[in-house]
């Protein structure tokens, strides 16, 4: 699956983890991630340092979200895990080149637990105090930190995901891609860890991976694509698997729906013979015509 610069960014900052530092254009942060396991009505606390590494002084702003993530999407909410989170202080304040400051918050998790797992974050932005100016026009260049904080919570475990709508094709033209889309919701208590296949058979075969993480509460738009090739035509028949779990995949979701490819050659070829067909029909000759006589 081919994920947005923003999902991207997101598992750039998990495998990083909280031995190194997020840095953007100007800003720099760290520890980059935060993992708690929570008790109900339990509270910790963290700390997040914040530092100007740039040439210019920056306004920075700080507010606390759930992380809303999907194959193309990378949105914030302030429902959810995000009401757990309260940040120390003030959230908007200015750094002077070298300058840096600590931001502390704390999470306190709900007396009652309605899900096990949620995914919140602290967002920090930074806009340049003095905007440059290019010709005659002023530029403004921001830049945006994502730390994610991860609760797991002991709440009952409960697995269910569910389809909302699925789009597939009807038609396909060769060498023109189609999108497979795919609402998904997250109805249970854990993340619902995915991983699938879409299997497109007919004269020919080809197979496209499905992967992603649903969250608690969660919709999700899984979205892929396929290119049919010069090979392929006539009616296919689509088979979409996708198995899910918090750790182990021992749910699935299956459909099955059908697509026509038409290949360009066979248009054109179509085309030009319809062409010949009504110039024959109205009596016009060739511009050209080749005459192969036998000699006596």
């Amino acid at each position: 699956m081919r994920f947005r610069v923003g999902l991207i960014l997101l598992v750039f900052i998990f495998v990083a983890g909280l031995l190194y530092p997020i840095f953007a254009t100007g800003l720099w942060a760290s520890p980059a991630e935060f993992r708690y396991d929570l008790k109900p009505g339990e509270t910790v606390t963290g700390e997040v340092t914040v530092k100007n590494i740039g040439d210019d002084e920056v306004k920075v702003t700080v507010e606390k979200k759930r992380l809303l993530m999907d194959s193309i999407h990378l949105v914030y909410s302030d429902k959810g895990i995000a009401n757990w989170i309260t940040i120390d202080g003030n959230t908007t304040f200015n750094l002077k080149p070298g300058e840096s400051r600590k931001i502390r918050f704390t999470v306190k998790a709900p007396s009652r637990i309605n899900y096990s797992d949620a995914m919140g974050a602290l967002v920090i932005r930074g806009l340049p105090v003095t905007q440059r100016a290019a010709g005659g026009m002023q530029v403004t260049q921001g830049v945006e930190l994502v730390i994610p904080i991860r609760v797991g919570l002991p709440g009952p475990i409960i697995e269910s995901l569910k389809l909302l709508d699925h789009k597939v094709p009807s038609v396909l033209l060769s060498f023109i891609p189609g999108e497979f889309v795919y609402e998904l919701r997250n109805d249970g208590t854990v993340q619902a860890n995915m991983t699938g296949m879409i299997e497109i058979k007919g004269l020919t075969r080809h197979s496209l991976p499905i992967d992603g993480v649903v969250y608690p509460e969660d919709n999700y738009t899984l979205v892929e694509r396929w290119t049919p090739g010069w090979a392929d035509i006539g009616l296919y028949k689509v088979d979409t698997r996708i198995e899910y779990g918090r750790f182990q995949k021992a749910k699935s979701i299956e459909t099955t729906d059908t697509l026509v490819v038409i290949p360009v050659w066979l248009i054109i070829l179509i085309i030009v013979g319809a062409v010949i067909w009504i110039l024959r029909r109205k009596g016009v000759e060739p511009p050209i015509r080749v005459k192969i006589e036998k000699r006596k």
